[in-house]
């Protein structure tokens, strides 16, 4: 990925103890510091990190190192540590020759060991110009390991090398002796003039110097402010014990360093270099505890530096993005390719004259053999292709395919890149859509279509299927692609498609000498060339094999030749892939075989790949920097290698699995893999092995700051975890709701879908399927802002977690590192939404009717069309597959046994296919009587497969798919059963009669004939087949006695009386049997022989088909000219359900096993599973719009009216009814007290009072006339309104009634300390006495206009809010009568009666609604504020207010494209602080809403349409209370509280008593 890469330069020796604590402390920090925060890595190239000083890089490695950092690095890239050692001068690794001996000749004259230079250098006349190189490490070892026989090993393999004289020395005295030879040989010249001083530096300057002049030296200002430097001095007044003297001339070159350069740096270009002194004593010196306490405020201050540095790249968005920015991937590869593009080839012509060329209908097609350079000339072409139509403006795009692309991803990237708003993810919508782009060119924009490698296409086993291209081009249309000729099946295969019109060229070999003209540029640009012998055996190499990508290998190996290494015939390889073999054997030798299993240096791997860099090329994809090769013969090899061994395969993605899920972070360090044969190293060993952290998202300083989703992690986690075999943590990650929304954030929403598909093929994850589902139809929202995928769950998941609690923690997922964005609004009861289905389009079918369907267990559905083809459609998988797809059988009808669906093809052939196997289907057998046999029916018995056809009279019996034997019936056969092990058949027949058959022995057992003589259209055989139950055409029911298999008898005769021929029959294994007609729906209970009950369709509809649930608790019925399924309770009659249809009239329906039910329409395939319908049918709700919802001050239960004569009570702890309270009539109107103990309803006039702990009806009130009941806040008295008589104030306990009201009262309320009844009366305020009931204080506004709202402030009784017509706001203090004017509303603000709102506190009060906007007051600071709502607000209004919160129900205000999304139609709750006007949540409600209560304790009590309840808390506490809807059995019903016969109080008008 893309990564902060730093290199940390420094003098080896000196910087042991701050190199360890900065890799130990500083760099884990930084690397998690720069995961979390900005979702990149951090990287630090050490040269001297390996503890063997021979694994340290050369100049020249260090030199391309510290580029690479300065090229790829995210800000910082370079941290200089500068002691007080100088260090060796490095040794030059090769001299030019008139350079050499000129040294040489010096070393003569003055007498030194001349034979030492001669030895350590060698003349090399392949290196331009010719040179003499060191064949000696020049970093000092005890190996004499030597680049001579380095290279030796790469042209002959491993052979004895002739022992070296210099070796008996050892290689540091070597190194310290020749590098002393050559600085006084170089200082003798320079005072000589024969050797420039700038020439003489190179043999002075240490690997410190080299480093950070290489760094600084003519760089950008930009470049140098990326550097960071510190110079360590220390201090001593007298020499300590201890502390050797330093090399003058090493002294004065630190001097100039540390004094002149780097501060000269400063002054010029601001560079960032620190200088620190330590002051020592004489006595001590520079003590261990002083390099420590310097290592310790080195790491502080190092790690302050680098942040704020990082900090400061990453706040410049520019530079941030072209390292994350979503680049296309193919583009690069276009770039990356055409730079390869060196050899002028001839086919470039054809492809010019072919896109010059107008109103051409055929495609161009490449071939070649493989590494031919067909992907680099498309990729010159395309590059070239604007330039050939230069007076044009051609949109030309290319695409590479490789060997992990698709089809799919193939016409999906090609599609977004001519319509990047273009979402279609279906292969065949994509296929549809990519010949309708074709056709939006133009003249002026044509479009140049480059496909590249379409032979690497998956599944091109079998003929490749070309059908997405146009036969026939449209105008303004070029397309070219590249096909290898390794596979001429391919080319013939295109070929007949385009009917021979497109234009294929075939791409020639190149020239040798081209391929010669190659090699030597490419080694004139790495400074080598090679001797006319070694060249001799190159040409004949070339001629051999001419092909660009050998010939780059071949540089790889003679750019290592030396001019007298003698190269033979046997010296070069012929073909790619044994030079490729080749060169990883050299790599073998030169880093060690295990490097990649072992825990190594960093700058090891980076020696690796620089030694690489010529055949690896750097990609963004997704924001992620990746490394790939440059051919796919590069792989192949390392799959033949290293990856040849599953286990080896399945090590290595558990590592990465590992690595990605973070499970070597937080503390926990990678384990060292060790070899048994490997050295014990030394106590100095050091390497980090903390890995760094891998969150999801990252988490940015601040919010202006974008947040950056772990793509690398979301994509390849899932893949390891599979190949690895934990697929347990595979289904884990699935339903970890902080993946789901980083994916969505980072818009691989595509990825999470296959994936889901893929997962919840696997037997353990079934349950994803409905979270696939969920999220499908919900992607318009959590695709747009991933913020709402918490509540989304929370809406479409929740209220199935009592079926699949697999999911629970999907939905209750705690929330961390800031990755979910915190939604306050949680659900302690949910209401059922509607229920999730797999919607497949049917394809074809706008050309083609359905002819026939079946449906197999677990959900899949055959679709067979008109013209033959046959689709398969799944649950949970949104794609469907067209049947043998490259076959010309046409199929003529399907029928399905279990997981087995048998098919017969327009020629008779039986094709057999079981979807559990994953293989293709099976051809049976052709049928006798030839073409369009209508197969009428299949069984499945393990290996048996017994067949029967429509208008015939045989059964075929088939076994292991060959045919086994026919049974012979003397009628045409209707129906067939089976014995349980499959060897007795029974016939049913045309004519009412049914043949028993032993199919081991073949021979007829009985026949029996029904009486009524109808076809015979089902049979049900007991469980223990002893009773067969026969129904006829006509509805009749016949049981017979089968004890005696040979003589059976008729046991029972159940006749139909309801006309008609029977629709469809249905049993369940609780022996019911479900007879369907247009009219009735018969229950025939088999065990009992007796109709059980019978159902009517709605007034003026007719049924179509009826099936039931497993268990015989529902039934779901196909109801004529009605655009969804009814779900019936088949005990109590009650519709507690529907299933829809998406406006479509359902044709038919499929009971796919007892798990899903399929219903196939014009249009589509629709597929439920029978545990959600279950779910929503047995959810709780009365089927009627709730009007009123109560609750009491604990909130514990909750009571519904929905206007008829029961009340629900709701326990919100478990979500379920727990009784009903039954009334003489329709309730009208009801109150709770505010404990909760004392429920009080209107019904029909009579008042109700009941204990809600005992479900006692305590009394019944008759004569109260009462329309509305107030109750005080203490519960001790009550107070009926009537407007058509007196109100009456009563005690609660007893009925007894303490005073009338004669005063008519509008609006009336009770205050808070239960003293007066207030309520406006003719433009005034009252406050009526609740023990006298005289009206004791008056309030009328002091401007003449009337009362238009009030409301009194709970937390100050005394005190009435009252609002004017004028606009005036007043505040009443009852017990003093005084009144104080607050403020004038604007005439824009005014007040609305049924709006007005006011907080418990008296803070905050709700004014008026507009279509979008609530105004509010603050009281407290006298300000006005109008708040926009998210959507137009529902209507009628529900709006509520508790303490700082709004709550409102509105619509969204986004237009859904989504055709499956209800929630976008549906109200959503809204909860807003009014302190700052901020959304505190939202939620879906997925239902209509019909009422609204906020109660103190921030809970929003709602009703629905459909009569039940939904309880959602506006606190996180709470969330722990969540509950989905208990699941019931259909036959528990709620307790049902009685109410008293007759009122047992009656209220009698006396009015004139009173006056």
């Amino acid at each position: 990925m893309a990564c902060v890469k730093v290199y940390l330069c420094s003098n080896p020796e000196e910087s042991v103890v701050e190199r360890r604590l900065l890799r130990g402390k500083t760099f884990p920090e930084l690397r998690e510091y720069c995961r979390r925060t900005y979702g990149v890595d951090f990287r630090v190239i050490d040269p001297y990190e390996p503890t063997d000083p021979t694994n340290w890089p050369s100049q020249q490695r260090r030199m391309q190192m510290l580029d690479n950092c300065r090229r790829n690095s995210l800000g910082p890239f370079f941290v200089g540590l500068v002691g007080e050692q100088y260090g060796d001068a490095c040794l030059p690794q090769q001299i030019e020759a008139s350079e050499f001996q000129c040294l040489l000749q010096a070393c003569q004259s003055m007498n030194l060991k001349s034979e030492i230079l001669e030895r350590c250098y060698q003349r090399d006349e392949n290196v331009i110009p010719p040179s003499f190189c060191l064949v000696l490490n020049p970093a000092g070892c005890t190996k004499p390991h030597t680049i001579l026989a380095r290279n030796l090993f790469y042209i002959i393999g491993v052979q004895e090398q002739t022992k070296n004289p210099i070796e008996e020395k050892t290689c540091s005295e070597i190194l310290c002796e020749l590098r002393k030879i050559l600085q006084d040989v170089v200082t003798q010249c320079v005072q000589e003039d024969t050797m420039t001083h700038d020439a003489a530096q190179k043999y002075f300057r240490s690997a410190l110097e080299n480093d950070i002049q290489y760094a600084h030296e003519d760089r950008s200002d930009n470049n140098k402010a990326r550097c960071l430097c510190y110079v360590h001095k220390i201090s001593i007044r007298r020499k300590a014990r201890g502390f050797s003297s330093k090399d003058p001339a090493q002294s004065d070159r630190l001097s100039q360093l540390r004094d002149h350069f780097l501060p000269s740096l400063v002054a010029s270009h601001k560079a960032l270099v620190y200088t620190t002194t330590t002051e020592c004593s004489d006595q001590d010196g520079y003590t261990h505890e002083m390099r420590l306490n310097f290592a310790v405020g080195l790491r502080e201050q190092l790690q302050v530096d680098l942040k704020h540095l990082i900090d400061d790249a990453f706040s410049k968005e520019k530079m941030v993005s072209n390292f994350l920015g979503d680049e296309c991937a193919q583009k690069d590869l276009r770039c990356i390719f055409s730079s390869f593009y060196r050899i002028d080839r001839p086919e470039v012509k054809h492809v010019k004259s072919y896109l010059e060329e107008k109103n051409t209908t055929f495609p161009f097609v490449l071939t070649g053999r493989e590494c031919s350079g067909k992907s680099v000339l498309l990729a010159h072409c395309a590059s070239q292709a604007s330039m050939w139509l230069e007076h044009l403006d051609p949109v030309i795009i290319v695409n590479f395919i490789d060997i992990s692309s698709s089809l799919r991803q193939l016409l999906k990237d090609i599609s977004q890149q001519i319509e990047p708003s273009n979402s279609v993810n279906n292969v065949l919508q994509l296929k549809e859509n990519f010949n309708r782009l074709l056709t939006t060119s133009s003249f002026r924009n044509p479009l140049v279509l480059m496909i590249d490698g379409l032979d690497q296409l998956p599944n091109t086993a079998e003929p490749l299927d070309f059908k997405w291209l146009p036969k026939f081009l449209p105008p303004n249309v070029k397309v070219l692609m590249s096909i290898t000729t390794d596979r001429p099946d391919i080319i013939s295969t295109l070929k007949t498609y385009c009917q021979d019109t497109a234009l294929f060229c075939e791409l020639q070999p190149v020239e040798g000498k081209s391929c010669n003209q190659l090699l030597t540029t490419l080694l004139q640009a790495s400074n080598r060339k090679i001797t006319s012998g070694q060249q001799m055996y190159v040409n004949q190499a070339l001629k051999e094999c001419p092909l660009p990508l050998y010939v780059h290998l071949l540089h790889k190996q003679a750019s290592l030749w030396r001019s007298d290494l003698e190269v033979t015939k046997n010296s070069l390889v012929q073909g790619v892939r044994n030079n490729i073999e080749l060169m990883f054997d050299h790599l073998e030798w030169k880093h060690g075989n295990t490097i990649v299993s072992k825990v190594v240096p960093e700058v090891l791997v980076e020696t690796l790949l620089l030694d690489l860099e010529e055949f690896l090329v750097l990609r963004n994809i997704l924001g992620t920097q990746v490394l790939f090769w440059i051919s796919g013969h590069f792989p192949w090899i390392v799959r033949k290698r290293y990856l040849c061994s599953e286990d080896t395969c399945e090590s290595i993605h558990h590592v990465l699995a590992c690595y990605f899920s973070g499970s070597w972070a937080n503390g926990t360090a990678k384990r060292l893999i060790v070899n048994d044969d490997s050295e014990t190293p030394s106590s100095d060993f050091y390497i980090d092995r903390q890995a760094p952290s891998q969150p999801w998202k990252s988490t940015p300083m601040s919010m202006s700051e974008k947040i950056r989703a772990n793509r690398r992690k979301l994509l390849e986690l899932p893949f390891h975890l599979l190949k690895s075999g934990r697929i347990n943590e595979l289904g884990n990650q699935m339903t970890c709701q902080e993946y789901l929304q980083a994916t969505f954030h980072a818009m691989l929403s595509d990825d999470l879908f296959l994936w889901l598909e893929k997962a919840s093929q696997l037997e353990t994850h079934r349950n994803l399927k409905l979270l696939n589902i969920i999220l499908r139809s919900s992607y318009c929202l959590v695709n747009d802002n991933p913020a709402d995928l918490p509540t989304v769950l929370q809406a479409k998941l929740f209220p199935f977690l009592s079926v699949l609690p697999s999911l629970e923690d999907c939905v209750h997922q705690g929330r961390s590192d800031g990755v979910i964005v915190k939604n306050e609004v949680y659900t302690v009861l949910s209401s059922v939404p509607s229920i999730p289905y797999t919607h497949h389009t049917l394809q074809e079918s706008e050309a083609f009717q359905v002819t026939h369907t079946a449906g197999s267990d677990g959900g899949s559905v055959v679709v067979v069309l008109e013209n033959g083809a046959a689709w398969v459609y799944s649950e949970g998988l949104f794609e469907g597959f067209k049947l043998l797809q490259s076959s010309d059988l046409q199929f003529t009808s399907v029928r399905s046994s279990g997981s087995t669906f048998l098919l017969t093809s327009h020629c008779g052939k039986l094709v057999l296919w079981d979807v559990n196997v994953d293989t293709q289907p099976q051809e049976v057998r052709i049928h006798e009587k030839g073409k369009n046999v209508i197969l009428a029916g299949a069984l499945v018995f393990e290996e048996k497969l017994i067949s029967w056809w429509k208008r015939e009279n045989i059964v075929s019996v088939f076994v292991k798919r060959e045919k086994h034997t026919q049974l012979h019936c003397t009628d045409e056969i209707t129906c067939v059963s089976c014995s349980e092990d499959g060897n007795i058949v029974y016939c049913g027949q045309k004519k009412s009669s049914v043949m028993i058959f032993d199919l081991p022995n073949n021979k007829v057992l009985a026949t029996f004939i029904c009486p009524e003589e109808m076809p015979i259209i089902d049979m049900v055989l007991s469980k223990d087949e002893g009773i067969m139950t026969c129904v006829d055409e006509a509805g009749n029911v016949f049981v017979w006695n089968l004890e005696i298999i040979s003589e059976p008898v008729l046991i029972k005769l159940l006749t139909c009386r309801t006309k008609g021929k029977v629709l469809n029959t249905d049993h369940t294994k609780e022996n019911l049997l479900l007879i369907c007609k247009k009219q009735q729906i018969e229950f025939i209970d088999i065990d009992q022989m007796e109709v059980l009950d019978q159902f009517n369709p709605p007034k003026g509809k007719t049924i179509k088909q009826a099936i039931m649930d497993e268990d015989s608790h529902f039934i779901i019925a196909l109801v004529d000219n009605c655009p969804f399924l009814l779900v019936w309770n088949r005990v109590t009659g009650q519709c507690v359900s529907s299933l829809d249809t998406v406006t479509c009239q359902a044709n038919k329906l499929l009971k796919c096993g007892a798990t899903h039910l399929a219903a196939i329409t014009n249009a589509s395939v629709l597929i439920w599973n029978m545990d959600l319908i279950t779910a929503s049918a047995l959810a709780p709700k009365s089927g009627r719009r709730v009007e009123t919802v109560l609750v009491g001050l604990h909130g514990e239960s909750c009571y519904s009216a929905d206007g008829s004569e029961l009340v629900w009570k709701w326990v919100v702890s478990s979500g379920r009814v727990e009784e009903h309270f039954l009334h003489h009539g329709s309730v009208q109107s009801m109150s709770i007290s505010a404990d909760g103990d004392y429920l009080v309803t209107i019904a029909t006039g009579d008042i109700y009072v009941w204990n809600t702990n005992s479900g006692e009806n305590m009394y019944r009130i008759a004569g109260s006339r009462a329309v509305n009941i107030l109750i005080t806040s203490k519960g001790y008295s009550g107070v009926a309104l009537s407007d058509k008589g007196p109100s009456r104030v009563w005690k609660l306990l007893s009925g007894k009634v303490v005073c009338s009201i004669h005063t008519d009262l509008k609006n009336a309320i009770i205050s808070p300390e239960s003293t007066f009844l207030l309520g406006q009366n003719r433009g005034d305020l009252l406050a009526m006495s609740l023990w006298s009931g005289n009206v004791c204080k008056r309030f009328w506004c002091p401007d003449e206009s009337d009362v238009n709202a009030f409301h009194p402030l709970p937390d100050h009784p005394d005190f009435v809010v009252v609002v004017s017509a004028s606009g005036a706001l007043y505040t009443w203090r009852l017990t003093e009568d005084t009144v104080c004017h607050q403020l004038q509303l604007p005439n824009s603000l005014m007040c609305q009666p049924e709006v007005f709102r006011l907080s418990s506190d008296g803070g905050y009060a709700i004014l008026s609604v507009a279509a979008s906007t609530i105004n509010i007051l603050d009281l407290s600071n006298s300000k006005l504020c109008s708040l926009r709502t998210i959507g137009p607000l529902q209507k009628p209004l529900y709006v509520g207010v508790s303490g700082q919160y709004v709550v409102y129900v509105c619509y969204s205000s986004q237009e859904c494209q989504n055709a499956y999304c209800d929630l976008h139609e549906k109200p959503m709750l809204v909860v807003i602080c009014m302190t700052d006007g901020e959304i505190v949540g939202r939620f879906y409600l997925c239902k209509n809403i019909s009422a609204l209560t906020v109660s103190e304790h921030l809970f929003v009590y709602v009703g629905f349409e459909d009569g039940s309840v939904g309880i959602y808390a506006v606190n996180e506490r709470w969330k722990r209370f969540g509950q989905s809807p208990e699941l019931l059995c259909p036959l528990d019903k709620p307790l049902v509280r009685s109410p008293l016969v007759n009122p047992n109080i009656t209220w009698v008008d006396l009015a004139s008593k009173f006056f």
